[in-house]
Formats: C-alpha cells, structure tokens, sequence
C-alpha cells in the first residue's frame, strides 16, 4: 500500500522566548531518544532496501550474450 501525505493545518501558539527554546530542546531529545532506541531497526530496513533496489537495477546475467 502507498502512502499518502496528509497535511493537518495546525496553528502554533504564541511563545516566549524560553519556551520555544524549551520546547525544540524537548523534540530533540526526543527524536534523539526514538533514534538510539530504533537505530538497529532502521538500518536494516534501509540495508535492505537498498539490496532490492541494487537487484531492479541490475541487469540479469545473460551468459550466452558476448561480452561487447
């Protein structure tokens, strides 16, 4: 199944300077945090989808083909 985007328009509140900075150092850490714990998860999903798109590149060997 293909994913579709959608986009939710969302209004950001007002905040003052030390909250905003409080609040992308929260969503740092959390995207941090998501990555430690994730990381060998993503590796080998993009591992492996790298192989299948070397595969479809690849042509098919055709040994009776001359080399030139």
């Amino acid at each position: 199944m293909k994913r579709r985007t959608v986009i939710i328009p969302f209004n950001f509140p007002c905040l003052t300077d030390k909250a905003a900075a409080q609040v992308i150092e929260v969503l740092h850490e959390l995207i941090a945090n998501i990555e430690h714990h994730y990381a060998e998860q993503a590796h080998q999903y993009r591992k492996h989808q790298q192989e299948i798109q070397c595969r479809r590149k690849s042509p098919a060997s055709r040994l009776t083909d001359p080399p030139f």
